[in-house]
């Protein structure tokens, strides 16, 4: 009785903030997986265009959320960089273009076998800039995930498109230094995302500005509604989401939301267009999500026992000091 009274709190906080961020990070991984359905029905095939209206519609609605809603600006963040949060917004700056770019210039099912090595360039960055060792739980995880990707693959089309395989390479690397160095941004996390979609969209209207020439003949009652759901609301919640849970659990842990994307998005493509996903699809991503939720109880648990040690040890000491 003593020992659950002196340690309760504790093991509670502990397990708290696991839960927490597993959940914030699921929840993400769940949103984001509407990315490839919504960019199909925008019909939109510069991706210039896209990033760089998708990245400005992202800052605006953080800048809309940040000024009615105050009592949300804690988790927020600031709508503006600062010196800490730079070099997370220059990753998710970099993924908002090259995502776009290697969605749209190469087969998806190559882009994101590609873009699943996110968790492991994740946990080697955390690793090499600062010390941070990822667990064995996480990595068999990522394997898995990795393994799922693949079948999905296997039962697609191959493209032999270098350019797209690129582009979501630097996907895939910016993506995992953006979720190691949000871990260790103070203050309010979830607009970084944003914050990166808004500088990518400067960056284009400035640099390559004739990229941008079709704009008056976007039809905005088709195109415009679908992109302002995507960059308004969809990826600024989901990478907002995934990126504030990163203050719970590691960022090598984080980076495996993101395989839900690969699991779940042929599913709404299936749901809107009547393309029945393929038998490896569907094998590959049971595992995807097999291996998200797999890891998500056995790091609960684990950290329950954690928990349970700390809460005795405390306990013991409690006693002995009496």
């Amino acid at each position: 009785m003593n020992v659950r009274g002196v340690g309760g709190p504790m093991r509670e906080g502990m397990l708290g903030n696991n839960m927490k961020g597993s959940l914030l990070g699921i929840a993400g991984g769940l949103i984001i997986s509407l990315d490839a359905l919504l960019i199909r029905l925008m019909q939109i095939d510069n991706a210039w265009m896209l990033a760089a209206l998708r990245g400005g519609l992202m800052w605006i609605g953080l800048l809309a959320v940040y000024c009615c809603v105050p009592r949300m600006r804690g988790m927020l963040g600031k709508p503006w960089p600062t010196r800490g949060s730079m070099w997370s917004i220059v990753c998710y700056a970099v993924s908002a273009v090259t995502f776009v770019q290697a969605l749209l210039n190469g087969p998806v099912a190559m882009v994101l076998v590609i873009i699943s090595s996110t968790p492991f360039m994740t946990a080697l960055f955390a690793w090499l800039l600062f010390g941070e060792r990822a667990h064995p739980s996480m990595l068999i995880a990522a394997a898995f995930g990795m393994l799922g990707v693949i079948i999905v693959v296997l039962g697609e089309p191959q493209g032999t498109s270098r350019v797209s395989d690129y582009y979501a390479l630097a996907t895939a690397l910016s993506m995992a230094l953006a979720l190691v160095f949000s871990a260790r941004v103070e203050g309010g996390t979830v607009g970084l995302p944003s914050l990166g979609g808004i500088v990518a969209s400067l960056c284009i209207w400035l640099l390559a500005p004739s990229s941008l020439a079709g704009l008056h003949t976007l039809d905005l009652w088709h195109s415009g509604i679908w992109l302002f759901v995507e960059g308004a609301v969809v990826i600024p919640l989901s990478m907002g989401l995934i990126s504030l849970s990163t203050r719970f659990v590691a960022a090598s842990s984080a980076g495996l939301f993101l395989l839900l994307e690969t699991a779940l998005g042929p599913l709404w493509i299936w749901a809107a267009f009547g393309e029945a996903p393929s038998a490896a699809a569907a094998l590959g991503g049971t595992i995807i999500i097999g291996a998200v939720i797999g890891h998500f109880i056995y790091d609960t648990r684990r950290r329950s026992n954690a928990a349970a040690g700390a809460t005795e040890v405390a306990a013991v000491r409690g006693t002995l000091d009496a």
